[in-house]
């Protein structure tokens, strides 16, 4: 049995090997975090210099704006609606200057007015000498055998569908003089249900619509052009309509749009959602593979049925990608060159199709639009890294009911037949 004196030098040796441990451990724990905190910070280094030579001009901007903005409360951040442009009309990278768009009067810097149906709507017509081609039964018309049944259910969807449509859209159309014949066959379809609208042309003109909206392009108006002049649309939206709307659809002149679906589609929660995520950005459209060798999870934006952005992508993609990404490049691809650009904004686009996964972005009319095109990028779709189960065989399961788009119409008279079996009575309008 251990003596008093004893029991007290043991318990004193304890409390001092207990003191001893608990000092070790907070030693250690310093220790690490410390080491811990020197890794972290060579590996942030190594990725910003990484990062920096990847760097484009939005990305510098952004962090000058980010620092800026907590000494000027004004400046708004970029994610919410009141957004603070960085770039002035006239500095962009290779956009001609304002000066040069010259309006129906001769007038330099000309601004259109995007609200001019709304103001001035066109009545639907049938012209006499298309009567043949609009007036014969359903099933008869450029619209096929098999077409009348899609458009049929997509009409059913347009009347009863109760979803939210409360988007501001703005619907930009490139086109040329010769073009008039289909943009007016535009305005008296599904141009005036658009909240803003632009016939992005080689003149201006106020009964058609028509404004000039010049590129640098060598090939001015032409189709080999088309990069040039889809740089100077965007530019032209960025400085003067960013604010004023929520959405952008850009296409060219031979597509139909269903509005009402469109809006509903940028109105669904998932677009929303989609678009709230900070560094994530909507760029719409269908997932086109075809052309040239490509890798498998490669896929750009078909610029035939259109693409749609967000203001807050619209904004991030002038800013940066349209300054910094092959602001010089020259030719027709220009949906390749857009998608490649947008993706030094982010590898993520948004799916565009239903629950049931039937696909609302169409490269072709109703009578064609699941041709080998379309049924080779489908295929792809199917394919890792990507792995989306598609409808290749049933066209009637491939076409959703909330489609928005449908692309390659030949002949003006073909939007006008869309808008017969759609929204009117074939019958009675052709009495």
């Amino acid at each position: 049995m251990l003596t008093t004196g004893a029991r007290r030098n043991e318990r004193a040796r304890r409390r001092r090997i207990l003191l001893f441990q608990r000092f070790l451990c907070r030693y250690v724990k310093v220790y690490l975090a410390f080491i811990i905190a020197i890794v972290l910070s060579s590996i942030n280094v190594k990725f910003l210099n990484h990062t920096k030579n990847q760097m484009t001009v939005d990305d510098l901007l952004d962090i000058g704006h980010q620092e800026r903005s907590d000494e000027d409360n004004t400046v708004q951040d970029k994610y919410t609606t009141h957004l603070h442009k960085l770039i002035k009309p006239g500095n962009h990278t290779n956009i001609p200057h304002p000066e040069a768009r010259i309006g129906p009067n001769g007038e330099k810097g000309y601004i259109h007015d995007p609200k001019f149906l709304i103001s001035k709507p066109r009545q639907f017509r049938i012209r006499k000498e298309e009567e043949d081609a609009l007036c014969t039964p359903p099933g008869n018309g450029t619209e096929g055998k098999n077409g009348p049944a899609d458009l049929a259910k997509i009409r059913n969807h347009v009347e009863t569908s109760q979803d939210n449509r409360n988007v501001k859209l703005f619907c930009a159309v490139y086109t040329y003089k010769n073009g008039e014949n289909f943009t007016n066959a535009i305005s008296e379809t599904w141009g005036r249900k658009c909240d803003g609208l632009l016939y992005a042309s080689d003149h201006s003109n106020v009964e058609s619509g028509h404004v000039h909206i010049p590129s640098n392009s060598p090939h001015k108006f032409g189709y080999k052009g088309m990069i040039q002049r889809t740089r100077s649309i965007l530019a032209y939206l960025y400085d003067n309509f960013l604010d004023d709307y929520d959405y952008f659809h850009l296409c060219g002149d031979d597509v139909y749009m269903i509005v009402e679906n469109m809006k509903e589609f940028l109105a669904s929660n998932r677009v929303r959602e989609w678009d709230e995520v900070p560094d994530q950005y909507l760029f719409a459209g269908f997932w086109t593979h075809w052309g040239g060798a490509m890798e498998d999870g490669y896929f750009y934006l078909g610029g035939g049925s259109g693409y749609t952005l967000s203001k807050k992508s619209l904004k991030a993609y002038v800013e940066g990608p349209l300054q910094s990404c092959q602001p010089d490049k020259e030719g027709s691809e220009e949906d390749k060159i857009f998608t490649d650009c947008a993706r030094y904004l982010t590898n993520m686009f948004i799916d565009t199709t239903d629950s049931s996964g039937a696909h609302r972005y169409h490269q072709q009319s109703v009578s064609d639009h699941l041709n080998r095109i379309v049924k080779q990028s489908l295929k792809h779709m199917e394919r890792p890294p990507i792995s989306m189960p598609q409808h290749i065989t049933d066209k009637s399961a491939y076409t959703s009911n909330s489609s928005v788009t449908f692309h390659k119409h030949h002949f003006a008279h073909e939007l006008r037949r869309m808008e017969l079996l759609l929204y009117k009575n074939v019958t009675v309008e052709c009495s």
